[in-house]
Protein backbone atom coordinates (compact mmCIF):
# COMPACT_ATOMS: atom_id res chain seq x y z
CA UNK A 1 0.00 0.00 0.00
CA UNK A 2 1.39 3.40 -0.97
CA UNK A 3 1.44 6.61 1.03
CA UNK A 4 -0.23 8.62 -1.75
CA UNK A 5 -3.99 9.09 -1.60
CA UNK A 6 -5.98 10.84 -4.35
CA UNK A 7 -9.60 11.91 -3.96
CA UNK A 8 -11.86 14.19 -5.97
CA UNK A 9 -14.25 16.68 -4.43
CA UNK A 10 -16.34 17.92 -7.35
CA UNK A 11 -13.91 20.06 -9.40
CA UNK A 12 -11.10 19.86 -6.82
CA UNK A 13 -8.54 17.05 -6.73
CA UNK A 14 -6.70 16.43 -3.47
CA UNK A 15 -3.54 14.41 -2.93
CA UNK A 16 -2.59 13.46 0.63
CA UNK A 17 0.90 12.20 1.45
CA UNK A 18 -0.07 9.79 4.20
CA UNK A 19 2.84 8.29 6.09
CA UNK A 20 2.87 10.45 9.19
CA UNK A 21 4.95 8.06 11.29
CA UNK A 22 7.86 8.86 8.91
CA UNK A 23 7.05 12.56 8.40
CA UNK A 24 5.52 11.46 5.08
CA UNK A 25 8.89 10.33 3.73
CA UNK A 26 8.27 8.67 0.38
CA UNK A 27 9.60 5.27 -0.64
CA UNK A 28 10.24 4.37 -4.27
CA UNK A 29 6.75 2.96 -4.69
CA UNK A 30 5.27 6.16 -3.27
CA UNK A 31 7.05 8.33 -5.84
CA UNK A 32 5.62 6.10 -8.57
CA UNK A 33 2.18 6.45 -7.02
CA UNK A 34 2.60 10.23 -6.92
CA UNK A 35 3.39 10.21 -10.64
CA UNK A 36 0.26 8.15 -11.30
CA UNK A 37 -1.88 10.43 -9.14
CA UNK A 38 -0.67 13.58 -10.93
CA UNK A 39 -1.32 11.97 -14.32
CA UNK A 40 -4.82 11.02 -13.17
CA UNK A 41 -5.48 14.63 -12.21
CA UNK A 42 -4.24 15.81 -15.61
CA UNK A 43 -6.56 13.36 -17.37
CA UNK A 44 -9.54 14.25 -15.16
CA UNK A 45 -12.03 17.15 -15.31
CA UNK A 46 -10.52 18.58 -12.10
CA UNK A 47 -10.00 22.33 -12.22
CA UNK A 48 -7.46 22.59 -9.37
CA UNK A 49 -5.23 20.34 -7.26
CA UNK A 50 -4.42 20.58 -3.54
CA UNK A 51 -1.51 18.60 -2.05
CA UNK A 52 -1.15 18.18 1.69
CA UNK A 53 0.65 15.96 4.18
CA UNK A 54 -0.95 13.89 6.92
CA UNK A 55 -0.05 14.59 10.53
CA UNK A 56 2.42 17.29 11.56
CA UNK A 57 4.58 17.37 8.42
CA UNK A 58 4.21 17.99 4.72
CA UNK A 59 6.94 15.67 3.45
CA UNK A 60 10.49 14.91 4.53
CA UNK A 61 11.50 13.74 1.06
CA UNK A 62 12.82 10.38 -0.09
CA UNK A 63 12.94 7.83 2.72
CA UNK A 64 16.67 7.55 3.40
CA UNK A 65 16.09 4.18 5.07
CA UNK A 66 15.96 2.84 1.48
CA UNK A 67 19.35 4.31 0.56
CA UNK A 68 22.74 2.59 0.81
CA UNK A 69 25.29 4.93 -0.82
CA UNK A 70 27.65 2.17 -1.96
CA UNK A 71 24.82 0.03 -3.39
CA UNK A 72 21.89 2.26 -4.32
CA UNK A 73 21.66 3.34 -7.98
CA UNK A 74 21.02 7.07 -7.49
CA UNK A 75 20.61 7.69 -11.22
CA UNK A 76 17.89 5.07 -11.49
CA UNK A 77 16.05 6.33 -8.40
CA UNK A 78 16.09 9.99 -9.38
CA UNK A 79 15.62 9.53 -13.12
CA UNK A 80 12.89 6.89 -12.97
CA UNK A 81 11.08 7.65 -9.70
CA UNK A 82 11.60 11.17 -8.32
CA UNK A 83 11.89 13.26 -11.48
CA UNK A 84 8.86 11.74 -13.24
CA UNK A 85 6.71 12.61 -10.20
CA UNK A 86 7.97 16.19 -10.10
CA UNK A 87 7.48 16.60 -13.86
CA UNK A 88 3.97 15.14 -13.67
CA UNK A 89 3.06 17.56 -10.87
CA UNK A 90 4.61 20.52 -12.66
CA UNK A 91 2.74 19.61 -15.85
CA UNK A 92 -0.73 19.39 -14.30
CA UNK A 93 -2.40 22.02 -16.51
CA UNK A 94 -4.68 23.52 -13.86
CA UNK A 95 -3.64 25.49 -10.75
CA UNK A 96 -1.86 23.43 -8.08
CA UNK A 97 -1.50 24.35 -4.43
CA UNK A 98 0.65 22.84 -1.65
CA UNK A 99 -0.52 23.19 1.98
CA UNK A 100 2.65 22.89 4.05
CA UNK A 101 2.87 22.21 7.75
CA UNK A 102 6.00 21.13 9.61
CA UNK A 103 8.85 19.62 7.60
CA UNK A 104 9.01 20.47 3.91
CA UNK A 105 12.52 19.36 3.09
CA UNK A 106 14.46 17.58 0.40
CA UNK A 107 12.17 15.88 -2.06
CA UNK A 108 9.21 17.20 -0.10
CA UNK A 109 10.41 20.73 -0.82
CA UNK A 110 10.71 19.68 -4.45
CA UNK A 111 7.05 18.61 -4.43
CA UNK A 112 5.95 21.97 -3.06
CA UNK A 113 8.20 23.75 -5.57
CA UNK A 114 6.52 21.86 -8.41
CA UNK A 115 3.20 23.42 -7.40
CA UNK A 116 2.06 26.88 -8.46
CA UNK A 117 1.25 28.19 -4.99
CA UNK A 118 2.48 27.18 -1.53
CA UNK A 119 0.57 28.13 1.61
CA UNK A 120 2.52 27.48 4.81
CA UNK A 121 1.59 26.97 8.44
CA UNK A 122 3.50 28.82 11.14
CA UNK A 123 5.24 25.53 11.95
CA UNK A 124 6.47 24.99 8.39
CA UNK A 125 10.19 24.62 7.78
CA UNK A 126 11.68 24.63 4.28
CA UNK A 127 15.09 23.25 3.42
CA UNK A 128 17.41 21.27 1.18
CA UNK A 129 19.53 19.60 3.90
CA UNK A 130 21.23 17.08 1.63
CA UNK A 131 24.74 18.28 2.54
CA UNK A 132 24.02 17.37 6.17
CA UNK A 133 24.13 13.71 5.17
CA UNK A 134 26.93 14.07 2.62
CA UNK A 135 24.97 14.04 -0.61
CA UNK A 136 24.01 16.56 -3.30
CA UNK A 137 20.77 18.49 -3.58
CA UNK A 138 18.27 17.20 -6.15
CA UNK A 139 14.44 17.23 -6.66
CA UNK A 140 14.74 20.26 -8.94
CA UNK A 141 15.79 22.50 -6.06
CA UNK A 142 18.94 23.92 -7.68
CA UNK A 143 16.96 25.67 -10.39
CA UNK A 144 13.94 26.46 -8.22
CA UNK A 145 15.97 28.10 -5.46
CA UNK A 146 18.26 29.95 -7.88
CA UNK A 147 15.32 31.33 -9.86
CA UNK A 148 13.25 32.15 -6.76
CA UNK A 149 15.73 33.60 -4.28
CA UNK A 150 18.87 34.20 -6.38
CA UNK A 151 22.26 32.53 -6.57
CA UNK A 152 23.62 33.84 -3.25
CA UNK A 153 20.79 32.67 -1.03
CA UNK A 154 20.27 29.47 -3.04
CA UNK A 155 23.93 28.57 -2.61
CA UNK A 156 23.75 29.38 1.09
CA UNK A 157 20.72 27.12 1.62
CA UNK A 158 22.12 24.27 -0.47
CA UNK A 159 25.70 24.39 0.81
CA UNK A 160 24.84 24.78 4.51
CA UNK A 161 21.72 22.58 4.57
CA UNK A 162 19.88 25.05 6.81
CA UNK A 163 16.10 25.05 7.12
CA UNK A 164 14.10 28.25 6.80
CA UNK A 165 11.12 29.02 9.08
CA UNK A 166 7.81 29.92 7.48
CA UNK A 167 7.95 33.69 7.99
CA UNK A 168 11.44 33.93 6.51
CA UNK A 169 10.32 31.69 3.65
CA UNK A 170 7.45 34.09 2.99
CA UNK A 171 9.81 37.06 2.92
CA UNK A 172 12.07 35.20 0.46
CA UNK A 173 9.23 34.20 -1.85
CA UNK A 174 9.36 30.48 -1.07
CA UNK A 175 5.68 30.50 -0.12
CA UNK A 176 2.72 32.78 -0.84
CA UNK A 177 1.15 33.08 2.62
CA UNK A 178 1.55 31.92 6.21
CA UNK A 179 -1.42 30.88 8.38
CA UNK A 180 -1.72 29.61 11.95
CA UNK A 181 -1.41 25.83 12.03
CA UNK A 182 -5.01 25.51 13.17
CA UNK A 183 -6.20 27.44 10.09
CA UNK A 184 -3.95 25.98 7.41
CA UNK A 185 -6.03 23.13 6.07
CA UNK A 186 -9.26 25.12 6.01
CA UNK A 187 -7.56 28.16 4.50
CA UNK A 188 -5.68 26.19 1.87
CA UNK A 189 -8.76 24.22 0.91
CA UNK A 190 -10.81 27.40 0.63
CA UNK A 191 -8.24 28.86 -1.77
CA UNK A 192 -8.06 25.61 -3.73
CA UNK A 193 -11.85 25.56 -4.06
CA UNK A 194 -11.78 29.17 -5.21
CA UNK A 195 -9.29 28.22 -7.92
CA UNK A 196 -11.38 25.17 -8.83
CA UNK A 197 -14.43 27.36 -9.41
CA UNK A 198 -12.53 30.05 -11.30
CA UNK A 199 -12.30 30.74 -15.06
CA UNK A 200 -10.37 27.56 -15.79
CA UNK A 201 -9.64 28.26 -19.45
CA UNK A 202 -7.98 31.55 -18.51
CA UNK A 203 -6.09 30.07 -15.55
CA UNK A 204 -4.76 27.15 -17.61
CA UNK A 205 -3.39 29.55 -20.22
CA UNK A 206 -1.85 31.82 -17.59
CA UNK A 207 -0.16 28.77 -16.07
CA UNK A 208 1.22 27.79 -19.47
CA UNK A 209 2.83 31.22 -19.88
CA UNK A 210 4.22 31.24 -16.34
CA UNK A 211 5.69 27.76 -16.72
CA UNK A 212 6.87 27.70 -20.31
CA UNK A 213 7.38 31.19 -21.76
CA UNK A 214 10.49 32.89 -20.36
CA UNK A 215 11.24 35.45 -23.06
CA UNK A 216 9.34 38.74 -22.49
CA UNK A 217 8.52 39.29 -26.17
CA UNK A 218 7.37 35.69 -26.54
CA UNK A 219 5.18 36.21 -23.47
CA UNK A 220 3.53 39.25 -25.07
CA UNK A 221 2.81 37.23 -28.20
CA UNK A 222 1.46 34.33 -26.13
CA UNK A 223 -0.80 36.65 -24.13
CA UNK A 224 -2.33 38.08 -27.32
CA UNK A 225 -2.86 34.67 -28.90
CA UNK A 226 -4.20 32.94 -25.80
CA UNK A 227 -6.39 35.87 -24.75
CA UNK A 228 -8.13 35.59 -28.11
CA UNK A 229 -8.91 31.97 -27.23
CA UNK A 230 -10.17 32.96 -23.77
CA UNK A 231 -12.46 35.65 -25.20
CA UNK A 232 -14.36 32.87 -26.99
CA UNK A 233 -15.17 30.98 -23.76
CA UNK A 234 -18.45 30.89 -21.84
CA UNK A 235 -16.60 32.02 -18.71
CA UNK A 236 -15.40 35.21 -20.40
CA UNK A 237 -18.94 36.04 -21.44
CA UNK A 238 -20.22 35.25 -17.97
CA UNK A 239 -17.49 37.25 -16.22
CA UNK A 240 -17.99 40.38 -18.28
CA UNK A 241 -21.77 40.13 -18.07
CA UNK A 242 -21.61 39.71 -14.28
CA UNK A 243 -19.27 42.67 -13.94
CA UNK A 244 -21.56 44.93 -15.96
CA UNK A 245 -24.57 43.71 -13.98
CA UNK A 246 -22.90 44.19 -10.59
CA UNK A 247 -23.18 40.52 -9.58
CA UNK A 248 -20.74 37.73 -8.77
CA UNK A 249 -19.90 35.52 -11.76
CA UNK A 250 -20.51 31.79 -11.81
CA UNK A 251 -17.77 30.12 -13.79
CA UNK A 252 -18.18 26.62 -15.21
CA UNK A 253 -14.70 26.13 -16.59
CA UNK A 254 -15.94 26.26 -20.18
Amino acid sequence: MTAVELVFHDDLAEITLNRPERKNALRGQDWSALTDAALQVTASPARALLIRGAGDAFCSGFDIAEIEPDKTDALAIIDSLVNPALRALRDVPVPTLAAVTGACVGGGFGIAAACDITIAAESARFGAPYSNIGIMCDAGLHSFLRDTIGHQRAAFMIFTGITIPSRAALDMGLCSDVLPDSDLQEGARALAKRLATGPTAALRRSKHILRHVADPDAALDAEARLQAEVFATEDAREGISAFLSGRRPTFTGR
